[in-house]
């Protein structure tokens, strides 16, 4: 066969895929959150410009102005309310303590704090252009130094003419002497984690457990923070405040009983509550408008941790609760379903009790209803507040279970009422939040619960991936399993536990990572585009019954469209073995295609869509063009032999890809 040349007009203008994808948002890589960081720092030097510690440092000694600035940016971003800048003993002798300061934690008990913070320039250790490798590391000394002085100051030896520092200092030391006090030091750095001081870090906390703790915060937590607070609207947790355990923590709830024992009416003395003794311990209680409010004002979202959604903000649905207690409380009761809630531990409760204690409280079915509550009462003046606690009353079913198979089925049966989906079940799962934190770290965040994410005017270029896609990609590409990705798409985030058919524990688990997920994606994004520009339709090439139809998928425009997908992987790693033939052990094909895709290194970026081009062209349309297309879309075995045909074929040169010529520039739209 004649071997043809190929050259092809890459127009990327106005494509839009927003079927694919969500929601637009931007690329956070390292540098990209330590520029917005920086952005965020030197207008806190120009808001602060008059402030004694600012001017005592040259005008053009920036690095000294900014190293202040960064501990009011810890002050205001972590502390969550006006710390005032008092607390910072930032100066000369300050003992590698840039922050002394107490808070209350939930239960009332004093904590004191000490801030050790570490600003670095971005660029003085760059030693290459890899952004991940050339980004300093915690200084080993350094945090041994630092540990130093911590030790010191807990023995109060430490002298200085530091006034700040003495007087809170002093103050620290009272509260340890006298109170038994607790402490706990933070390492506040935009260096990253180094392995090499995690011995010493649990050294130190070993040895001066139980009542003194240390905590480190370096950039890459620094980021998760920022991302969980800017851009999905939930507070993380707050190293200046309490921690809610959401498995073990202790809540005092406030439950209303009806004062009617003395009046003749005994019998109706229990009807306030109701009791079921059935597989779980379960009760109805009424709760008043107050009991809500000062239940998320104090646990704030770590009351949703186990619920598969956080509140929705500004949804008219949401409007109405707030509508509805302001306006309308005696007609609350009525129109709102109330609270789910599950707890570790009930007790018993008496029947004059007014106030229980629970163990490990979640609301796993309510989250809307438990925040616009709370919103509209916290808005609420003294007078609106005193009648919504007289007029409206919530359900609150509380249900004691240990047992988190059966929690899970119980948050499922609870949120039918409203549109769900299986991967909404399983946002929480722990394979979930380590493959979201991995994408932190990239140009594409993975959205493992739907809406999550909340666009910000003050980032551009970055990308949400909805976790059902990337399941999909990767399956297909990674995993070599594009049937099941066509025709089992309903099964992807069901567990075999569940059903037979369950793909859930076969593509997330230990050894999922996201640089794998995020290569299947950047390659499906090459597809997209390459099949735009050449023409290729592969739903005219299906003529299938309507029960097929339905039973293999719902745009069934896309489903052949994964054959080709999941064949460009052979194709590559055919490719580059024959290209690099004297390595020692193969590619590692991710790293090569995220790469290719983020640096845009000219010549592997464009050898993606040669791949994909030839995957098109020569092997779907020469090689396989006449066969059944119910096989090759419902077959893994007739998958399996198209692989082996190409990894077996003697024939297969490089010129045929290489020959293909790509013109324009190329970019892989993230307009998602």
């Amino acid at each position: 066969m004649q071997k043809k040349s190929w050259k092809y007009e890459f127009l990327f203008t106005n494509l839009s895929l927003f079927q694919v994808f969500h929601y637009l948002i931007l690329t956070m890589i390292l540098e990209d959150f330590y520029a917005l960081l920086d952005g965020e720092i030197t207008q806190l030097v120009t808001d602060n410009k008059e402030d004694p510690f600012i001017k005592r440092h040259d005008p053009k000694k920036q690095l000294e102005r900014k190293s202040y600035a960064f501990l009011i940016w810890f002050l205001r971003f972590y502390g969550q309310k006006p710390y005032e800048k008092v607390y910072i003993t930032d100066g000369k002798d300050d003992m590698s303590c840039d922050i002394i300061l107490s808070n209350k934690n939930a239960e009332g008990e004093e904590i004191f704090y000490v801030v050790q913070s570490k600003w670095i320039a971005w660029g003085s250790n760059r030693k290459d252009t890899d952004k991940a490798k050339s980004y300093p590391l915690i200084d080993k000394h350094e945090f041994s130094q630092t540990l130093s002085d911590f030790s010191t100051l807990l023995n109060g030896e430490r002298k200085t003419a530091n006034e700040r520092f003495k007087q809170q200092a002093e103050k620290l030391f009272q509260h340890l002497k006298e109170k038994n006090g607790k402490v706990k030091f933070i390492f506040f750095t935009l260096a990253q984690y180094n392995p090499e001081i995690k011995e010493a870090h649990l050294a130190f906390n070993h040895n001066f457990a139980p009542n003194v703790s240390l905590e480190i915060i370096d950039i890459d937590r620094i980021r998760r923070d920022f991302v969980e607070t800017r851009y999905k609207q939930i507070q993380s947790e707050n190293p200046l405040e309490y921690h809610y355990d959401a498995e073990y923590g202790e809540i005092e709830l406030e439950i209303e009983r009806i004062n009617n024992g003395g009046n003749g009416k005994s019998a109706l003395a229990k009807r306030d509550f109701l009791e079921h003794d059935g597989r779980a311990k379960a009760y109805i209680f009424l709760l008043k408008p107050r009991t809500i409010w000062a239940l998320f004002k104090k646990y704030k979202y770590g009351l949703f941790f186990k619920n598969v959604r956080n509140p929705i903000k500004e949804s008219e649905f949401n409007k109405k609760i707030e509508e509805t207690l302001l306006k309308r409380p005696n007609a609350f009761w009525y129109f709102n379903n109330g609270v789910t809630g599950i707890s570790q531990f009930i007790p018993e409760v008496g029947i004059h009790a007014r106030k229980i204690k629970l163990t490990g409280l979640q609301i796993i079915n309510g989250a809307q209803t438990v925040y616009y509550i709370y919103k509209a009462y916290e808005n609420a003046s003294p007078a609106q507040r005193k009648v919504i606690d007289a007029d409206a009353r919530i359900s609150l079913r509380l249900i004691r279970s240990s047992d988190e198979e059966f929690n899970l089925q119980i948050t499922r049966y609870t949120n039918s009422q409203n549109p769900m989906s299986p991967r909404d079940f399983m946002a929480n799962d722990d394979v979930q939040q380590r493959l979201q934190n991995e994408s932190f770290k990239t140009n594409v965040w993975y959205e493992k619960r739907v809406g999550e994410f909340v666009t910000s005017a003050t980032l551009s270029n970055i990308s949400f991936a909805s976790n059902a896609v990337v399941a999909t990609t990767y399956l297909a590409f990674h995993l070599q399993k594009p049937v099941e990705a066509i025709t089992k798409q309903d099964y992807l985030f069901i567990s075999q536990k569940d059903d037979a058919n369950g793909l859930y524990e076969v593509i997330f688990n230990e050894n999922s990572r996201y640089e794998d997920m995020l290569a299947s994606l950047n390659i499906y994004l090459v597809f997209l585009k390459t099949r735009k520009m050449v023409d290729i339709d592969l739903s005219s090439n299906l003529s299938l019954p309507t029960a097929i139809m339905r039973d293999v998928a719902k745009n069934m425009i896309d489903r052949p469209f994964f054959i080709c997908l999941a064949i460009s992987k052979i194709i590559l790693a055919k490719y580059l073995e024959i290209k690099f033939p004297n390595e020692h052990k193969p590619a590692n094909l991710s790293i090569f295609i995220n790469k290719s895709v983020e640096v845009k290194e000219q010549n592997n970026y464009k050898l993606l869509f040669k791949i994909a081009l030839y995957t098109y062209t020569k092997i779907l349309k020469e090689d396989i063009g006449e066969v059944d297309y119910i096989k090759l879309i419902s077959s893994p075995l007739f998958y399996q032999n198209i692989v082996e045909k190409i990894e077996n074929n003697k024939d297969f040169t490089l010129d045929e890809i290489d020959k293909i010529e790509i013109t324009n520039d190329m970019q892989i739209t993230k307009d998602l």
